[in-house]
């Protein structure tokens, strides 16, 4: 019975862990090695409930460059919420400096994102 339980619990666990379909892509291969992502921040804003991101790198060029982002927000059950956030926004990213990118999401039954960054 314990053996059962155990597997039933790594079972939940597991799918909820595989369910996240979030992320951050860099789609310009030519700039790999311009930028690096040091860390993703991702919290539920306890005033308004809305899923807030905050992406952290750095300009490792010794070249000011303009970077442009986007992000797709998906609902808990994986299809695509459209916002403004789709549209591409212009980030300056200063040489060998650190940059952030915060997002909120555009409601509540956002859940999961996907945030391209490029040239």
């Amino acid at each position: 019975m314990k053996k059962l339980l155990l597997a039933a619990i790594m079972a939940v666990v597991i799918t909820g862990c595989s369910s996240n379909s979030s992320y951050v892509k860099v789609v310009d291969d030519s700039m790999k090695d311009d930028i690096s992502i040091e860390k993703i921040n991702e919290r539920v804003n306890s005033e308004s409930g809305l899923k807030e991101l905050q992406v952290l790198g750095e300009n490792e060029t010794n070249k000011y460059m303009k970077l442009r982002y986007r992000v797709v927000w998906f609902d808990k059950d994986g299809f695509e919420i459209k916002s403004i956030g789709q549209n591409w926004t212009e980030l300056p990213v200063y040489k060998n400096a650190d940059f952030s990118i915060h997002i909120v999401a555009p409601n509540k039954a956002a859940v999961d994102y996907r945030l391209f960054i490029n040239k």
